[in-house]
């Protein structure tokens, strides 16, 4: 299985995804940058490297050799979860939630707002209480997921809709992986938007 790394400068920002062609734990780091045919790419200073599997380690390093899509990095730093965890993206997605442990019955339609490893925001009509359970079907990922959260609050928002912060609980390995790879793909392609 290829070890998939999503590359970020040093101010957090995504540069491309890329592959991990040495050992994890090996004093220089080879890296395969993932481009498109002729996509042109400055690499250079200190990078981020946060894997999308909880078991490759995420480093910090300095880049310091580049031949075509290949980079050597040598590693300053392990980070720890938390760098996998922040992963924010903001994202629009229309898609439905689910009752678990709510008053209500039927589906409610959302608005995703944002997403991350851990969790989503997004608006909704319809009321939520906080440490409420339900179900989102997440249609951001290569295949649609459907994802247990718990309601965190309501976040403020210029919008007249509510918006509220949730955290997903029970997921399984294969889901994480799902949402991680979503969250860099749109970090990625939001990078090159701008």
């Amino acid at each position: 299985m290829e070890r998939l790394y999503l590359v970020l400068d040093s101010r957090d920002r995504p540069l491309c995804q890329a592959v991990l062609e040495s050992s994890p734990t090996a004093d220089m780091l080879q890296v395969r940058l993932l481009l498109e045919d002729g996509e042109e790419l400055t690499v250079e200073g200190e990078v981020q490297l946060i894997g999308l599997d909880d078991r490759l380690p995420a480093r910090r390093g300095m880049v310091k050799r580049r031949r075509g899509c290949h980079i050597v990095v040598q590693p300053t730093a392990e980070l720890g979860a938390e760098a996998r965890e922040n992963l924010r993206v903001r994202t629009n997605f229309k898609s439905i939630i689910l009752p678990v442990t709510g008053q209500w019955r039927g589906a409610r339609a959302v608005q995703g707002y944002d997403l991350s490893c851990g969790g989503v925001a997004f608006h909704t009509m319809q009321p939520l209480a906080p440490g409420e359970v339900a179900e989102l079907v997440l249609p951001v990922t290569d295949e649609p997921l459907l994802l247990h959260f718990r309601v965190l609050r309501t976040l403020p928002s210029d919008d007249p809709v509510p918006l509220y912060a949730a955290r997903f609980v029970d997921l399984i390995l294969d889901q994480d992986i799902a949402i991680r790879k979503a969250v860099f793909a749109i970090q990625v392609r939001a990078f090159y938007q701008h």
